[in-house]
């Protein structure tokens, strides 16, 4: 045998050897320094390294089964090609130095962090990683939920696990800054879900990247590209997104054609600076209300109760108020719209019975001054028309009188299904703490009882201030729950 062949057999034998005695003395050790002997063998020799059973060497000293014996063979490893020996001088350096951190890493005077994945910004990272397949769901909310919705949608259920997969969660525990990132991406992130019968959608967005996962369209979780300006994506049904289309709408960039002095304004905003243009925004299932420096622009459905009379295409259109009247927030509950300027507010919205308590019960063509200040709409019934401000500390009711109202006594002179037009105070036997109310039932909380009236004849007293209400079960302060007839309670452990 040549010299050559005796010096290419022991470098053989030399990483052999020393993969065989990392793979025990470095399992404490993160880097996978076995990983990289193995692969610079490969690279070097053009073939996998050996299994055990595929040749025989000297069974290593005693001394050598320790990262000090791994150091000490590969110090005698003579240069491999370029690729291998970059890898062999990465294992060395986990055993001298330790495996590179990706955080919290110490710099010394103008040294720079080295150009990885785990060094880029958080959010550059999330979106490298969801991109490339990495399973944000942990708890498999998504296919739960979609379960829960559809429990007959095996096929939908099938397209969810192949677009999350268990596999996709490994990639978040590589290393501890993608951990990290998963956990503050899932605290400062948002998350949007919705598995109505026949559809599943789900949108996770994280300093500003943006994934949508639609099964009906897409195999797996995409990316949203939204390069500048305003977008909006979503099921168009009621023109609400102002794209003139009647099914679900891809990202899409908003125009606003119809509203000069709006479409003015975007246009004079930097390129990254366009959210600067929008002061409030409502998004409903009758309309969309972008409040802004210039004006007030809506698109939807319900367009003549904020546009007055005529064809308004399915586009965004400027929503004629008083001059000088310039909105800087807004309070909405399903049909009721309030635009606030200070100590000013007008109302529109949908009017039967009196429910916005104007006094009338004329359909709305506009906004107009409301005559009394609302500070918080409690409710506006989606069954019954009616709706409950609160004004200070007053609690106003218009439209159509329930008739738990009605039992209570708190509309002195109206009975149940009788019409009040004009929005008129509660009237109490006493002072209130708390309020619920809805369709069906309300509970108001006073000095050690809460009071509890239903639509059914059910009336009775909690012998404690309830601090939550929901239907006839009430919590105490401790926290414990308790479900009431009107003649017994259960607590609920």
């Amino acid at each position: 045998m040549g010299a050559a062949d005796s010096s290419h057999m022991d470098t053989k034998a030399k990483l052999i050897t020393a993969y065989r005695i990392s793979t025990t003395a470095t399992a404490m050790l993160s880097g996978d320094v076995p990983s990289l002997i193995s692969h610079a063998y490969t690279r070097h020799f053009r073939t996998n390294i050996p299994s055990s059973n595929d040749i025989v060497l000297d069974p290593p000293s005693h001394e050598d089964e320790t990262l000090e014996g791994v150091r000490s063979i590969l110090s005698q490893v003579p240069p491999l090609t370029k690729k291998a020996q970059t890898l062999l001088d990465r294992a060395r350096s986990i055993l001298t130095s330790g495996p590179p951190l990706s955080m919290n890493v110490e710099l010394a005077d103008g040294e720079d962090l080295p150009p990885c994945l785990f060094t880029l910004n958080q959010g550059a990272v999330w979106a490298c990683l969801v991109g490339g397949g990495a399973n944000p769901d942990l708890e498999d909310r998504v296919l739960e939920e979609a379960r829960a919705k559809q429990p007959h949608g095996s096929e939908m259920h099938d397209k969810i696990r192949n677009a999350l997969t268990p596999e996709g969660k490994c990639l978040w525990f590589l290393c501890r800054k993608f951990f990290f990132t998963m956990n503050v991406a899932e605290k400062d992130g948002e998350c949007y879900h919705y598995s109505p019968r026949v559809r599943c959608y789900h949108h996770r967005m994280y300093m500003g990247r943006l994934f949508m996962l639609n099964p009906q369209r897409y195999t797996d979780f995409t990316r949203a590209r939204m390069p500048k300006g305003m977008w909006g994506w979503g099921l168009d049904q009621l023109g609400q997104l102002g794209v003139d289309s009647d099914d679900f709408v891809d990202p899409t960039r908003l125009t606003f054609d119809a509203c000069l002095k709006v479409a003015k304004l975007e246009s004079s905003l930097p390129a990254w600076g366009k959210h600067r243009m929008v002061t409030g925004l409502a998004l409903t299932g009758l309309g969309t209300i972008i409040l802004t420096p210039v004006g007030t622009v809506m698109a939807g459905e319900g367009a003549e109760w904020f546009l007055g009379p005529g064809e308004h295409s399915g586009r965004f259109h400027p929503v004629p108020l008083p001059d000088g009247f310039v909105p800087d927030h807004m309070m909405h509950d399903f049909s009721v719209f309030i635009l606030c300027m200070g100590s000013r507010q007008m109302v529109t919205g949908y009017n039967v019975c009196g429910k916005l308590g104007l006094g009338h019960e004329s359909d709305m063509a506009g906004f107009v001054v409301l005559p009394f200040r609302v500070e918080h709409i409690i409710i506006s019934g989606t069954d019954y028309p009616y709706t409950n401000f609160l004004c200070g500390r007053q609690l106003l009711f218009a439209g159509c009188v329930l008739d738990h109202i009605a039992q209570a006594g708190l509309l002195p002179g109206f009975h149940k299904d009788d019409i009040c037009p004009m929005a008129t105070p509660l009237r109490f036997p006493e002072r209130v703490k708390g309020w619920r109310l809805d369709d069906d039932s309300l509970a108001w909380v006073t000095e050690g009882w809460t009071r509890y009236c239903s639509g059914r004849d059910v009336r009775f007293n909690v012998p404690f201030e309830a601090t939550a209400v929901y239907n006839n079960y009430f919590r105490h302060s401790s926290g414990q729950w308790s479900e009431c007839r009107a003649w017994w309670m259960v607590l609920l452990r």
